[in-house]
């Protein structure tokens, strides 16, 4: 009896320069994170100029605090977008507190009085300035996946 085959060869070679490809791409993340960076730096700056919208919005003032500070800072805004903190959420330069390496990423700010706001005090309401956007971590897994894969960010 004649047996009926068929016979299937493949070239691993494309194939496998393809994974080594993506083997580097996930060793250096940085293209991801500078991208990361710039999400967060407009996310912040949104926030801050439209008093804390984009995680709920931001409670007044009390009342005590406002007439002091109408009368220390007449003309002041609720937050001071010419302020040191203002510039530091919305430029996260390079720091001790934002880094960007190879496979990970920190960002914030390290103005002093910026965990009364992000926390709050027993005289002042928090007002969240830094936050993870929503969709973010969506956005970058497929800014990482997009990356990994053909070497491109995207966006």
């Amino acid at each position: 009896m004649a047996a009926v085959i068929i016979d299937i060869e493949i070239d691993i070679e494309e194939p496998q320069e393809k994974f080594e490809d993506m083997v580097d791409h996930s060793k250096d993340m940085r293209s991801v994170w500078r991208y990361a960076k710039k999400k967060l730096e407009t996310s912040f700056s949104q926030n801050f100029l439209s008093g804390g919208s984009l995680v709920g919005g931001w409670a007044p003032l009390d009342r005590g605090y406002a007439a002091w500070k109408i009368a220390n800072f007449p003309g002041a805004k609720k937050m001071n977008i010419d302020g040191k903190l203002f510039r530091s959420i919305s430029n996260l330069e390079e720091s001790a507190v934002n880094k960007i390496e190879k496979t990970s990423a920190t960002f914030g700010t390290e103005v002093k009085y910026a965990k009364f706001h992000q926390y709050g005090t027993s005289k002042m309401p928090a007002r969240k300035i830094v936050f993870e956007p929503a969709g973010f971590s969506r956005d970058i897994s497929d800014k990482m996946e997009n990356f990994v894969v053909h070497g491109v960010v995207n966006g």
